[in-house]
């Protein structure tokens, strides 16, 4: 397909544009125009962007013209301030035929807007429950979105990290057309912890039959998924390189925009309130054992008043009778105990990890 195509018909064109670069950082800016049918202008052009913005610079830019010759006056903008704020239940369409001003409704609504005039704006919940269509449409982890919590920041587990040396950092993953979530906890924030994480949950679904060359695990780009963001070289990071092992497509959303990853940050914000704004714990092993239980709870329990009122293991039964429900019950694991994944060699890694416990003796 053309590139001109691909781009119209891209929601997030970030990584298209990241692909044109690699590839023409690696095999020249000929290849690159041949292989995405484009110019090489256009592709000159996106590896300027990105040798002089970074990452910042293969995102939309800003049409708005320097000059705008038919602007508002400073002398009409005063009027239209002073007369919104004597009345302020009025709209800019109210203001136009109110005071006569030869300018469109639009005009004026960004001047209400620009000086911090305007009301707030109802929520539209009609765009949620599209998004919520759209994920009923999706495969069983055809799409899952992967993100790592800093837990430092949480008053009530702080001391207990530093008193018993809990585990810091929590990697989870999302998957969006159940909601379930499958989670692990590091030491530290690093690309090896994330690759270990991400061999472990792709062995347990390949277990399960899950067909890993045909899902994609999106993140955002913090160095323990794509390395040092500053690298002049174009050298796969561990989890990167795990996520080839297991034919996983890998999805980047473009810098400043963690809105994209929604559903894993609406999870880091349960679990906090749910799970360890309430919790106590006595050592490692009990921490793991209730994190353990929460996850069961999460994936087997728990109602979402989003999708329907129903729980992950709900939607699987309703959706995806054929899959094994073992699949959400994967126990979390201490990632730095735990020796290095052998994936970055070329070997089939492996775990000694305790067997996930039958649903009905960890609810008995």
């Amino acid at each position: 397909m053309r590139y001109y195509d691909l781009m119209k018909d891209m929601a997030i064109k970030f990584n298209l544009r990241l692909e044109i670069v690699l590839c023409a950082r690696e095999h020249g800016v000929t290849v690159a125009a041949h292989r995405y049918q484009t110019t090489r202008k256009t592709v000159s052009k996106w590896l300027y962007r990105h040798k002089t913005s970074g990452l910042d610079g293969l995102k939309d830019q800003k049409r708005v013209p320097k000059t705008i010759p038919h602007k508002i006056d400073r002398q009409t903008e005063a009027k239209i301030i002073q007369a919104r704020l004597k009345l302020h239940t009025f709209g800019a369409r109210p203001l136009k035929d109110r005071l006569g001003i030869p300018y469109s409704h639009t005009a004026i609504h960004r001047v209400i807007k620009q000086n911090g005039l305007a009301g707030k704006r109802k929520r539209r919940h009609r765009k949620r429950k599209d998004l919520s269509e759209l994920k009923k449409n999706l495969a069983f982890f055809e799409k899952s979105q992967i993100d790592t919590k800093d837990l430092s920041d949480i008053l009530n587990y702080w001391p207990l990290l530093r008193r018993l040396g809990l585990p810091r950092y929590e990697y989870a993953l999302r998957e969006l057309s159940t909601g379930a979530c499958l989670f692990a906890y590091a030491d530290e924030n690093t690309s090896t912890n994330a690759s270990k994480f991400a061999d472990y949950v792709a062995c347990h679904l390949k277990r399960q039959g899950v067909k890993t060359a045909q899902i994609q695990w999106q993140s955002d780009n913090g160095s323990e998924y794509i390395g040092c963001v500053n690298k002049k070289i174009s050298r796969k990071s561990a989890f990167e390189k795990t996520l080839i092992h297991h034919k996983i497509d890998h999805g980047r959303i473009p810098p400043r925009c963690s809105w994209l990853q929604g559903d894993v940050e609406t999870f880091n914000n349960i679990v906090e309130r749910e799970f360890f704004d309430i919790e106590s714990f006595g050592n490692k092993e009990e921490f793991l054992g209730k994190a353990y239980s929460y996850q069961l709870y999460f994936n087997h329990s728990r109602k979402n008043r989003y999708r329907d009122n129903k729980s992950p293991l709900d939607i699987l039964r309703e959706r995806f009778s054929g899959v094994d429900e073992d699949v959400l019950n994967l126990p979390p694991i201490h990632l730095d105990s735990w020796e290095e994944s052998l994936v970055a060699e070329g070997k089939e890694s492996g775990y000694h990890v305790p067997w996930p416990a039958p649903i009905n003796l960890v609810f008995a």
